[in-house]
């Protein structure tokens, strides 16, 4: 993550503290050496790309969200990463980058002693002199830099590559002897905007504070010291505290610095490397190209490490296989298939950038979810409205890497899309989505309330059902009863001709049920049935007596069991 702090201290990434574990090197030059060893193994390729992958959480079941939630999930497509083979390349590289600055800087002299006779068995010991004699052992520590367009990853792969080591290791014990000691893996740090030589210093010495628990800061960064002053200081504690590589971002920033500052800082990065053994990574856009003179490439001790130019990617096997993999992470509410017009439209939009790949898909994403296109589809002329009303700041760039200009590159001003892109359209299309959410609302609410003063709220049928469940009848006897009285009275105006029919059809119906009933059970079954006694005003009794005479509506009415229908309609009538 990263740690803001005041204008002079700038950013850094912090990464773990871990105690030391010791692992023997495969490498012969690299054992008994505490700082190698205490290094996780080196990683094979398969394995790299397993731990930098960052794939989200995705299920094609959330396309059924509500439109906010989706809005929202559209937000996982930035945390992304995926492995491709120029990664895992440069991966190797900073494993060998940063055992290769270890190998010559052993903090344990009898530790340094095994070390050599470990990787050279064959070295003559013997100077014939009764001084003690120690061969030497040339440093092959050596940086590299990493140049690029803003947005084609360099930041986001370096930090993760970072992350696969811990940042500090803590040491007690080494093989049986006492080794107290914070070991500082890696440090990364962003140059000031301004390119001061002083204010990277400050950075530094802040960093290492925050990082280590001490306090250089409080004791050298004060105004009456010189960068000239600092830098001598740096090394020193670069070499007390083991650092592994220092890894400096955004260093074309040094071209808006005075020309001495600038060279005083590149020069002093060489000889961090040369003198202290300590690896420097310098990051930038192309514009960073133009510090690099002659004269600074051939201090640089070239080890076969080799600078990295991060170009924006063809549109090749490896640009589908990055689009690919994103295109899955989509909320719409109907899938749109990666077709080749998309996928061509894309690359031509963003000329093989990641960054700007990534957060075109993810504004198109925000443009259709709850509009009034159902399908809420993604279409190749919609990618090319949001470029052309989105990406005008990168404008230049773009026109550049279309042309293969790298030269009008080193002149550009370092541009990128505006910090505020994506939060200011996701909270436009969370407003569009909460606006309409709202305007439907209000006019269900609207709708309904016409409908009730019309008494238009529900149909005669459904009133008069419901006033006949509500006396005791079965739903199902209800809704046939106060259906068939309604087409009966349909010319009627007056809806209690109606209820009095549906209520009086109601009951023949459950009357005829319970008959069918009795008549229909087994000579055992009327076995088993206990004798009911009858008693005064029983149902059964007044329906069976006037059986031959008169309906079983009429009997139950002429005993004042059934109420009249016009009782329940005065009472619900609407």
């Amino acid at each position: 993550m990263r740690k803001a702090g005041d204008r002079e201290l700038g950013h850094f990434l912090i990464g773990n503290r871990v105690k030391a574990i010791y692992l023997e090197s495969e490498e012969p030059l690299y054992r008994h050496n505490c700082f190698i060893e205490s290094l996780p193994q080196e990683l094979y390729p398969e394995k790299a790309g397993s731990l930098l992958r960052r794939m989200p959480v995705h299920s094609e079941a959330e396309r059924t969200l509500p439109a906010l939630r989706r809005l929202n999930a559209v937000q996982r497509i930035q945390n992304i990463v995926v492995p491709l083979p120029e990664y895992l390349e440069i991966e190797q590289k900073f494993s060998r980058m940063i055992r290769n600055g270890y190998l010559a800087r052993n903090p344990l002299s009898a530790e340094w002693i095994r070390q050599i006779q470990a990787g050279f068995p064959d070295l003559d010991w013997n100077r014939g002199s009764s001084y003690p004699y120690t061969p030497t052992i040339r440093s092959t520590a050596a940086g590299f830099s990493i140049i690029g367009a803003s947005g084609v990853g360099k930041s986001t792969l370096i930090e993760s590559i970072l992350s696969l080591l811990p940042q500090v290791i803590i040491h007690r014990e080494y093989n049986g002897s006492p080794f107290d000691q914070q070991q500082l893996v890696w440090l990364k740090l962003d140059c000031p905007y301004d390119g001061s030589a002083r204010g990277l210093c400050s950075s530094f010495f802040h960093a290492i504070d925050r990082l280590l628990g001490t306090r250089y800061a409080e004791k050298y960064a004060n105004h009456r010291r010189t960068a000239n002053d600092l830098m001598p200081i740096i090394a020193i504690i670069a070499a007390n505290v083991g650092l592994g590589v220092l890894v400096i971002d955004e260093i074309q920033r040094l071209r808006g610095a005075q020309k001495d500052n600038s060279n005083l800082l590149l020069n002093f990065f060489v000889q961090l490397t040369n003198t202290i053994g300590v690896p420097v990574v310098l990051m930038g856009t192309y514009k960073a190209l133009g510090l690099f003179t002659k004269e600074f490439s051939l201090a640089r001790r070239t080890t076969g490490q080799g600078d990295v130019l991060m170009h924006n990617f063809a549109e090749d096997q490896i640009w589908d296989y990055f689009i690919e993999r994103v295109w899955r992470y989509q909320w719409t509410a109907v899938p749109t298939p990666l077709e080749q017009s998309l996928k061509k439209v894309i690359y031509e939009e963003s000329q093989g950038i990641l960054d700007i790949a990534t957060k075109l898909y993810m504004l198109a994403q925000w443009e259709v979810i709850g509009s009034k296109d159902k399908t809420e589809r993604i279409t190749p002329a919609l990618i090319r409205v949001l470029a052309r009303e989105n990406l005008t700041a990168v404008a230049p760039i773009l026109r550049a890497l279309r042309v293969g200009d790298l030269e009008a590159l080193k002149d550009i001003s370092d541009i990128g899309l505006p910090g505020n892109l994506l939060q200011d359209h996701l909270r436009k299309a969370q407003g569009r989505v909460q606006l309409q959410g709202t305007l439907n609302t209000l006019r269900n609410q609207v709708a309904k309330a016409e409908a009730d003063e019309e008494g238009l709220g529900e149909s005669p049928e459904a009133q008069l059902a419901a006033l006949i469940v509500q006396a005791g009848y079965a739903p199902e006897i209800a809704v046939r009863s106060a259906q068939s009285a309604c087409r009966r009275f349909a010319a009627e105006t007056d809806l209690r001709f109606a209820g009095s029919e549906a209520f009086r059809l109601a009951a023949e119906e459950t009357a005829l049920e319970k008959a069918n009933v009795e008549e229909t059970a087994s000579p055992q079954e009327k076995k088993k049935r206990l004798k009911v006694v009858s008693l005064s005003g029983d149902l059964r009794e007044i329906v069976a007596k006037a059986a031959k005479e008169t309906s079983p509506y009429d009997a139950l009415k002429a005993a004042g069991v059934i109420k009249s229908a016009e009782e329940f309609l005065v009472a619900g009538a609407p």
